[in-house]
């Protein structure tokens, strides 16, 4: 091998244990960090009314339908944007375009989930849209290790 093809598979396999490295390493956060947060939102569900929690999940249904999709457009995007980044040479276009499309994927879930919780809340009473509003908070930080 040549020196240039032995640096980049050094570089290269140095990138690649660095990546795992930090994906390992964040994967108990998030995997702590999913699961209470779709437990809390299914507690929160639980609490409100039942006409309010009806309407709420009768909105939702189609974004449950919708999720897997989008979440596999997002997936995709991702490792798009990981393998443009340790492609040689690097091409700083196409890794903003997948950034873009990556931005673009969990605005438009953000969309959809804004526009879920506006049918709801426009037929609630205020009591019920506070409620609704107390269960859409985020749990505060977990405390620095």
């Amino acid at each position: 091998m040549n020196k240039k093809l032995q640096f980049a598979f050094l570089v290269s396999l140095l990138v690649n244990v660095l990546l795992v490295g930090v994906l390992l390493g964040q994967l108990p956060e998030r995997v702590d960090r999913g699961s209470s947060r779709g437990q809390r939102m299914e507690e929160a569900i639980a609490e409100l009314p039942e006409p309010l929690q009806a309407r709420f999940c009768e909105k939702m249904e189609p974004l449950r339908e919708d999720r897997e999709s989008l979440r596999n457009q997002i997936q995709e995007a991702r490792d798009e944007a990981i393998r443009l980044l340790v492609t040689e040479p690097f091409d700083e276009a196409a890794y903003d375009r997948q950034v873009n499309k990556i931005h673009e994927l969990r605005g438009l879930r953000a969309k959809r989930m804004a526009e879920v919780v506006k049918a709801v809340a426009k037929d609630s009473p205020l009591e019920q849209r506070e409620m609704l509003a107390e269960m859409l908070k985020r749990p505060p930080p977990p405390p620095a290790k």
